[in-house]
Order: structure tokens, then sequence, then C-alpha cells
């Protein structure tokens, strides 16, 4: 309870903090902009302090009326009604080095209130003493969906996170020194599933996610090198909880199953330390060099405490069955590059880089778990005690080199052409013992694998003009990859992208393509062997145009396609037995733009858009055997928008505008829906020449 309600204080100061802090932004604009605006300096400029001062604050309220689906609405888009701050940005600057305290600060706010995403910002540097970056973030994230897991994987959770970051000497070439300090804060109710007794059942769960990461590093120039050396330490922890504390039937209410307490607690804490450095160095203008070396250190302690009382499928009453696991974690890992690029003229350079990656995981844990019942009738069965242990040590190396060359034929024409070399190599040990059966072949078991893996790739693109204003970029890379998890084949893959810009005149015109395959081969290992792989497609073409009319006038139009077909091999069981069968995926999705911005007037400018997107799924395509599954996610969203902002007086704009969404799911309508968003905001500038916006 005591941690609890220190997460609530902290949140509580730093949400008061951020609004005292805009408020504060918000009063200093409003004093400035009526001194602007009755005696305005003959440049624009406001000086405060000896400060020259830029701000635009600009805060406003956006009104919603949803009819449909409110939480597939949130899930999308997360949009509330209320007040919001739009954008808020205060800079005081003086000439280099002439400040008291600090030449130039920065603070930007954006997103509180009603908006699923708020940052702020602070800059602030004295030249050549120091600098301070800080950035606050919080994302709102809710996911209800009624067509994913009958609706009972569900989230409403806030993020917090933030950044601190101070530069010593931050001008220096010899050596600089930097402080730093971030924190994550995670947390929100949601909803999950466990599957016991046969059945599977929604629970209650609380995310607790936090984390605190300080840095201390320095760089420089020594010896004609620049390097840079940073140690950091990371402290973590999660004290996610779920729990069913009323009856519940469970999703299968025809068996017998049902759970009348459910409760499993995570707790887990971690420490991680790493160290990083860097070099670099350009030699004779020929040869540029540069290295990197990362060790880290991660050490986790985790539990799982579970009770469940219900009844099984059996129909026998449970009355505890418990599980406790304790486990711990040591993670350690060395990565290293080098890169060497050397420069034979101004027409052809190579370069080479060599990655180096080794970790290893070692863990073990034991679990033991009670399970206390009676039969329908109420006589007490034999108890039931399972203790079991396992520990495992992954041993992971990795290589990994690419060459690769540059051509720049002539002033029309380059290229580069490249290959990639992969080795792995992964070693497995450990055992798995049950204590409480008897020992056989298999118990203990020990366990002893090695396997080493090879992979080859081909790069290449150029870059062509075969025109004053029209050029045209394409690279490709083909060969396979590794399949570091799973006991199947390497992806055997080819990627190809292409984009041409055509500018005339007031014209931009840009097009491009993207092809993507991806076949991850295998086979069941029976006789005869069974194809039981997967195949993935991927083809995305897009194309826009932009238009400046006028220094008044300007439009832009966009168009994408998406087509991606994936097919996987599955077994299915029937009645007949297990089948081979197939999981097919479609998508065709089309989006497409048109945005206008215009001034009419000088004191009025205007600015709408309209989205469309449109995604046609399977189509007609429809199975009618289990071992067939076909699926897609056809939908179409409208999304138009207009906002006019009118300039009332030197300083102040007055804007008002207007968002709508209509969301409609071919497959669930129960999450189809309409959102009216109109909203209207002021918007006050005052100093770095307001009167010229």
């Amino acid at each position: 309870m005591l941690e609890s309600t220190r997460s609530v204080n902290c949140k509580g100061r730093i949400s008061t903090t951020f609004f005292i802090g805009f408020l504060a932004v918000l009063c200093f604009a409003l004093n400035f902009s009526a001194k602007a605006q009755t005696t305005p300096p003959a440049d624009g400029n406001v000086t405060w302090g000896g400060y020259n001062v830029t701000s635009t604050t600009e805060i406003g309220y956006r009104w919603r009326r949803l009819s449909g689906s409110e939480n597939k609405f949130r899930s999308d888009l997360d949009y509330k009604q209320g007040l919001r701050s739009f954008d808020t940005n205060l800079l005081l600057e003086s000439e280099s080095g002439k400040g008291k305290y600090f030449d130039s600060l920065l603070i930007s706010n954006s997103g509180w209130g009603a908006d699923p995403y708020g940052s702020t910002r602070l800059n602030v540097e004295k030249t050549g003493i120091y600098r301070f970056n800080a950035n606050v973030r919080q994302i709102s994230y809710f996911n209800n969906l009624s067509n994913f897991v009958l609706g009972q994987h569900t989230s409403d959770t806030k993020n917090t996170m933030g950044d601190f970051d101070l530069a010593i000497l931050p001008q220096d070439e010899k050596i600089r020194f930097n402080i730093g300090y971030s924190f994550s804060d995670y947390t929100g109710p949601g909803v999950y599933t466990i599957r016991a007794y046969s059945d599977e059942f929604p629970v209650t769960n609380t995310t607790n996610n936090k984390s605190d990461d300080f840095r201390l590093g320095a760089e420089g120039k020594l010896f004609g090198f620049n390097w840079g050396v940073t140690q950091g330490f990371r402290l973590f922890k999660d004290r996610s909880s779920y729990s069913i504390t009323a009856f519940s039937p469970g999703n299968n209410p025809a068996n017998t199953s049902a759970l009348t307490n459910f409760s499993r607690l995570f707790p887990t804490d971690g420490t991680a330390y790493y160290t990083a450095g860097n070099l670099q160095r350009t030699i004779a203008k020929k040869l540029d060099f540069s290295a990197r070396l990362i060790y880290t250190q991660t050490d986790s302690k985790m539990s799982m405490i579970e009770q469940i009382t219900g009844r099984d499928n059996s129909n026998n009453i449970v009355d505890l069955d418990r599980f406790n696991i304790e486990a711990l974690s040591k993670r350690i890992q060395t990565r290293g590059d080098i890169g060497l690029t050397y420069n034979f003229n101004d027409k052809f350079r190579i370069s080479d880089t060599f990655s180096f990656d080794r970790f290893s995981v070692n863990g073990g844990e034991s679990l033991d778990e009670a399970l206390y019942r009676r039969n329908n009738a109420g006589t007490p069965l034999a108890t039931s005690i399972v203790r079991s242990a396992a520990y495992r040590v992954n041993d992971y190396e990795r290589y990994v080199n690419t060459i690769e060359g540059d051509f720049q034929f002539n002033d029309s024409v380059a290229g580069h052409i490249g290959y990639r070399y992969t080795h792995r190599k992964v070693d497995v040990t450990g055992y798995d013992t049950t204590p409480t059966s008897a020992p056989s072949a298999t118990n203990p078991r020990f366990i002893n694998e090695e396997e080493t893996n090879s992979t080859h790739a081909i790069i290449a693109g150029m870059k062509i003009k075969p025109m004053k204003h029209w050029v045209i970029f394409w690279d490709a890379e083909h060969g396979t990859a590794d399949n570091v998890f799973s006991r199947l084949e390497n992806y055997q893959y080819t990627n190809f992208r292409i984009r041409s810009r055509v500018t005339l005149k007031n014209f931009a015109f840009n097009a491009s393509a993207i092809s993507k395959d991806n076949t991850n081969p295998s086979d069941t290992g029976t006789v005869p062997p069974l194809d039981f792989g997967a195949v993935i497609k991927s083809r995305i073409y897009s194309g826009s145009l932009d238009w400046q009319a006028s220094d008044k006038l300007s439009f832009n139009a966009g168009y994408t396609y998406r087509h991606l077909t994936a097919n996987t091999a599955i077994q299915v069981s029937v009645a007949t037995g297990r089948v081979i069968g197939f999981s097919q995926y479609f998508v065709r999705d089309n989006y497409a733009n048109l945005d206008v911005a215009a001034k009419p007037h000088k004191r009025v400018s205007f600015f709408g858009s309209y989205r469309i997107n449109l995604d046609r799924g399977q189509g007609t395509r429809f199975s009618a055997l289990p071992q067939f599954i076909i699926t897609s996610y056809p939908m179409k969203m409208h999304s138009p928008e207009f906002r006019v902002a009118f300039r009332i007086t030197r300083n102040v704009d007055w804007n008002f505008g207007y968002q709508y969404f209509k969301y409609r799911d071919d497959q669930t309508q129960t999450q189809n829906y309409k959102a009216h968003l109109p909203y209207t905001s002021l918007r006050i500038y005052f100093g770095g020449r307001a009167a010229d916006r």
C-alpha cells in the first residue's frame, strides 16, 4: 500500500508540475502580448532581462459526439472531450556567452489534456559551460476489441516516461562530460485470460512496471581520435497482478470447470549494467575508421505465486491449487562493431563493417505445486504434490561482415553493390528434473545441444538522374536470413525498392514501389515429408503530387496501395485425425489523401484535408473446411478535417476546426462508429517578428 501511495503521489506531482508550468508560460505570453500590442517594437522583437523573447502559446477545447462503438474508437484514436494544450513554446536567447545564467532557454509543451499523447521539453544552455535537455512524455494506451480473444484481452494504461541529460563543457573539443537519468512508469487496469481445467477464464489484470536508468560518460578528442565512453545502470521491477474474485463459469459453461477464486502475482526485480565505448578517426582524408564496443550484464529475480479454488473438469471440488515458482537469470552480452571506409578517389570507395555479438543467458527455476481436492460428494481425494526444477545455459555467438563498394560513374549515375555474410553458433546445456517422480531415463533429463548456421546476401542499388528535374533511386537485397529461435530453415528473401521524383516549376511528383518476398521452407519430418513452410509476399505502391499554385494556395494529393498475402502451413485436428492445411491472411489496402492550404486574406488562413482508408481483405475467398483458414480485416475509414485561423490582432489568432471519423468493420459491425470532433483555440504570438507570420 505504501508503494502504491508513493506512485499516486508521484503522478500527482508530475501532472501538477506540467499544469503549473503551462500556466506560467501562458501568463508570461499574455503579459508580453499585451505589451507588444500597446508599444510594438519597430523590428517586432521583444526583450526581457537582456534576452530576445519568442513565443507561441495555443490552448483550446475539443468537443466530441460519438455514435457506435466507444471501445473501438478509443482503441483507434482515444480522443477525449476537454481542454487541450496544442503547442506552447517559449524561447529566450541572448548573444552567445552573454547570458547571466543561460544563453538560450526553450520550453515546449504539446498534447496535454484531451489528447492521448502529451509531452513537455526543456532545453537550456550556457555556451561553454553546460547544456541541459529534459523531455517528459505520457502515452495513454487503450485497447478493447470485441473481435480479439472474445474481447477478453484489454488494456487501459498510461506510460509516463522521462529523459534528463546534462552535458558539461559541451563545446570543448578535448573532453566533455555527460550525465543522464531516465524513468518509465507503466500502469493501468486490463483484462487477460488464463487456461485451467480444460477451460479458459477471463481475469482482471493490473499492470505495474517501473524502471530507472542512470548514465555517466565522457567524450572528446585524443591523438586525432574522436572517442566516447558511457557507463549505465538500470533498476527495473514488475508488480503486475491477475485475479478473479467472484464465481466464473469460464468461456465454456457447458462443462463442470468453474473458478471461485484466482490470484497470480509476478513479482520481478532486476538490475542491468552496461559499458559502451566508441572510437572514430579519418586518416589522410582517405581512410575512415570507426569502432564501438558494448558490454552489458542483466540480473533478474522472478517469482510466480498462484492460487486457484473452484471445480475442475471432472467435477471435483478444488479446495486449493497452489503454485510457487522461483527463478533467477543472468544475461551477459558483448557486442562490437568495426567499420573501415577507404576513398580511392572521387568516383570510388569501398567499405567493410564487421560485427560481433555474443551473449550468454543462464538461469534456473524451481516449481512447487500442491493440489487439494474433494470429489463431488465431498470426500477428500489424495493430495497431489509436484516439485520440479530446471536449469539452462544458452550461449549465442554471431559474426556479420558486410563489404560494399560505391561508384560515382558521372554526375547522373551512381551505384553500390555489396555482400553480407553471417555465421551463428548456439550451444544449449542444462537439465530438467522432477524429484516427486521416480528416477528414469528422462528424469533427470540432461541437455547438451549445439547448432551452427550461415547466411549470405547480395545488396545493390543505384541513383540515376536522367534529366535535370528527374531522379530515380532503387535498391535490392536478396539472400537468406537467420531464424534464431526456431528449428525451421533460413528465411529466403528478396527485397526491392524503387523511388522516382520529378520536380517541374511548382509541381513535385513522387512515385515508389516496394516488393518483399519472404519464404520460410520446412517439412513435417514424416515419411514421405510434407511441405510445412510459410510464404509471405508484400507489395506497396504509392504516389504523391505537390502543387504550389501560389504563395497563398497549395495542394497535396497521395495514394498508397498495399497488397499482402501470407500463406502458412498448419496442422489441424479433425474427426479423421490430424491433417495438413493452411492459414492465409490477406491485405488489400487502399489509402488516399487530399490536402489544401490557402490564405484567401491576409488575416485568414485555411487548411482542409480528406483521408480514406479502404481494405478489401480476403474479398470473396471463404473456406468450408476446418483445415483451411482464411482471414483478413476488411474495413473502411473516412476522415475529413478543416481548420480556419483568423488573425485577430498582431499577436493573437483565433482557430476553429472540425474532424470527422467514420469507421466501418465489414466482419464485426458492432465495432462501427462515427465521431464528430469540433475544436477551437487561441494562439498567442510575441517576439521574433510575430507580425510577419
